[in-house]
C-alpha cells in the first residue's frame, strides 16, 4: 500500500530524515518506532503533506505520492491523528470533526445535525461516552483524543495513521481503540501505529520499522522479534528495565493536606507526603488524581481544608504563593498549559525563575547573559536535546519539550515537584532519564507527587502508591507490598472511604516477587 525509500529532509544543517526507508503492507498494523527525535514526527508530516522532503520517494499502490498539502493526502485516503491534539477550542467535537472537510448540505445551508449525525454514528458503533455538543476547551485531555481519533475514522481511510493514540487515554478507552485498530486492519486499511508502549505494540501490530537518528535501523514481522532486541535497535544500546529499589522517607513532613477537598463535589482527604519520598496517583479518567494535583498547586481553589507546605500554611488557592513555599508543576498538556509554544527555548526554560536573572537588584530588567548561562546549565542536566536557545520550543521533539517542562523546576528552591503524566508521549530513553531525574531529586529530599495512568510506569518509580476512587483515596501503602492486582481492585472500588480488604504489607504477587 505505502513504500517510502531513501527519504531525507533536512533544517538548516540538521538532517530530521537520512534515507529513511518504509513499506506498509494493507490489511498489516505496522509499528513505527523510534526515540523522541529520530525522525517520527517528520517522517509523518513528510507523509501529510505538512513538509516536503529533500529527496526520496513516495508510492502510494505502486504510484508516485507527492502531496504539496494535507488537503492532498487527505484526498488520497490518509487520515492522520497526531500526536499534538490540533483542535480549535471553541468549537465542539462535531464541528472539529469537519474542520478542514466539505461541510453537508440542506436546502443550501449547512447541515448541522447531519454533522453530529455523522460523528455521533462512529462514537456509539466504538461505545465511547463523549459529549459531542460542547465546546472541546471544556473537555478534558482524554477526551480531546477521543474527538481527533473519532474525526479520521468517519470515513473509510487507505491508510489510518496513529501517533500516540492512547498516550492520555485510561485503560479502558485504550482497550478500544486497540481493538478498533486491529478491526481496522483485518478490514484491509494499512495502519502506522506510532507508541512508546511496547505492550500494546505486541498486542496491535504485526510489523515494525526502528528509526533512530533520521535512519531506518530496523524493520520486520514482530513474531520474531522481543522487546528487547527493538528497544536496544531504538536506543543503540540494550537498557536495563530493572527497578531501582525504592527510596525511604527521610525526613519530616513537607506536604501536609488536611480535610482537603480539591473541589465542591470532591470528599474531603488528609495527606502526608515526607522528605524523600516518590508518591504515585492512579485512577481511571474523572477520579481526581489530576484535579487534586491542580488544586494542591493552586490553580483550582480548594473547596476546603488546609495546605501547609514544610509547616508553612498557604491560602486555599494562588500559583505564585506556591513558588514561594517552593512547590514546582510539570501539568499533563505542556503545549496549552505548561509550555509557551511561540517562544523560545531559552524563555521557556528559565520562566519559573525570572527574578534570579534581574541585570540588578530589584530593577525589572533582566540580564540575559545570565538567562543564557542559567537555560543551559538547566538543559544539559536533563539532557535535552535542541540546536539554538533562540529557537521555538515547538521545534524540538515531544521527549525534548517534556525535558525542559521539568528541568526548569530542578533548583534547590523546590521543595515539592508534582507532576501530571511526567512521560506522555515520550520515548524509553527519555522515560528512563525523567525517572532518574525524580529519583535524584527524592536522593536529596525533595519528595516528588506522580499522577500516571501507565500502571508500570506507577510500579516503576513510586515507592508509595495511592489509588485514587470518585475523588477518594481507595488505596495508601507501599509499592513493595501491593501487585497491579492489588491497584485495578481499588481502582474500581466504591469510593467510601480507604479500601481495607487488602494487607498494608501483604506478599507481592507474580514468580520472583514481581508486580503481576
Amino acid at each position: 500500500m505505502l513504500e517510502i525509500t531513501n527519504l531525507a529532509k533536512h533544517f538548516g544543517g540538521v538532517a530530521a530524515l537520512d534515507g529513511v526507508r518504509l513499506s506498509v503492507a494493507a490489511g498489516r498494523v505496522h509499528a513505527l518506532l523510534g526515540e523522541n527525535g529520530a525522525g517520527k514526527s517528520t517522517l509523518l508530516k513528510c507523509l501529510s503533506g505538512a513538509y516536503r522532503p529533500d529527496r526520496g520517494e513516495i508510492r502510494l499502490s505502486g504510484q508516485p505520492f507527492d502531496p504539496r498539502n494535507p488537503r492532498d493526502a487527505e484526498a488520497a485516503g490518509l487520515r492522520f491523528v497526531h500526536q499534538e491534539l490540533n483542535l480549535v477550542p471553541g468549537f465542539t467535537a462535531y464541528e472539529n470533526a469537519f474542520v478542514g472537510r466539505p461541510y453537508p448540505r440542506r436546502f443550501g445551508l449547512i447541515d448541522w445535525a447531519g454533522m453530529r449525525a455523522r460523528m455521533d454514528a462512529v462514537r456509539r458503533r466504538l461505545r465511547l461516552d463523549l459529549p459531542l455538543d460542547i465546546p472541546v476547551r471544556r473537555l478534558s485531555v482524554s477526551q480531546r483524543q477521543l474527538v481527533e481519533i473519532l474525526r479520521a475514522l468517519m470515513d473509510d481511510a487507505r491508510i489510518l495513521v496513529l501517533d500516540e493514540p492512547t498516550a492520555s487515554l485510561s485503560e479502558a478507552e485504550a482497550a478500544t481503540l486497540r481493538k478498533v485498530t486491529a478491526d481496522l486492519g483485518r478490514a484491509g486499511c494499512a495502519v502506522i501505529f506510532v507508541s512508546h508502549r511496547m505492550d500494546e505494540v505486541f498486542e496491535v501490530a504485526q510489523d515494525y520499522t526502528v528509526l533512530r537518528n533520521g535512519r531506518t535501523v530496523g524493520h520486520g514481522e514482530l513474531a520474531g522479534t522481543t522487546r528487547d532486541e527493538i528497544v536496544a535497535m531504538m536506543a543503540g544500546q540494550a537498557l536495563s528495565h530493572q527497578r531501582p529499589a525504592a527510596l525511604p522517607p527521610t525526613g519530616a513532613p513537607v506536604l501536609t493536606l488536611s480535610g482537603f477537598a480539591a473541589g465542591p463535589h470532591r470528599r474531603p482527604l488528609d495527606l502526608t507526603v515526607s522528605s524523600g519520598e516518590i508518591v504515585g496517583l492512579y485512577g481511571i479518567v474523572g477520579s481526581g488524581r489530576s484535579s487534586l494535583l491542580k488544586s494542591i498547586w493552586g490553580a483550582t481553589p480548594a473547596a476546603s481544608g488546609g495546605i501547609a507546605i514544610a509547616g508553612r500554611a498557604l491560602p486555599p488557592s494562588g500559583i505564585a504563593a506556591r513558588i514561594r513555599a517552593g512547590v514546582a508543576f510539570a501539568p499533563e498538556d505542556r503545549r496549552s498549559t505548561g509550555l509557551i509554544m511561540s517562544h523560545s527555548v531559552l524563555d521557556n526554560a528559565v520562566l519559573p525563575r525570572l527574578p534570579r536573572y534581574r541585570a540588578l537588584p530589584r530593577l525589572p530588567v533582566l540580564s540575559r547573559p545570565a538567562m543564557r548561562r542559567g537555560a543551559r546549565a538547566m538543559l544539559g542536566a536533563v539532557n535535552a536535546k535542541f540546536g539554538r536557545l533562540t529557537d521555538r520550543i515547538a521545534t524540538l521533539s515531544g521527549g525534548n519539550q517534556q525535558k525542559v517542562l521539568i528541568g526548569r523546576w530542578l533548583s534547590p528552591e523546590t521543595r515539592l515537584l508534582l507532576l501530571d503524566e511526567p512521560t506522555r508521549g515520550v520515548d524509553v530513553r527519555s522515560k528512563a532519564e525523567i525517572h532518574q531525574l525524580c529519583r535524584d531529586l527524592a536522593a536529596r529530599g525533595t519528595p516528588v507527587v506522580f499522577a500516571t495512568s501507565d500502571i508500570e510506569e506507577l510500579f516503576m518509580l513510586a515507592g508509595r502508591i495511592m489509588v485514587l476512587a470518585h475523588g477518594a483515596i481507595a488505596l495508601d501503602a507501599p509499592a513493595e507490598s501491593l501487585t497491579r492486582q492489588d491497584v485495578l481492585t481499588a481502582t474500581f472500588a466504591d469510593a467510601k472511604g480507604p479500601l481495607t480488604g487488602l494487607p498494608a504489607t501483604s506478599p507481592r504477587g507474580g514468580e520472583e516477587g514481581l508486580p503481576r
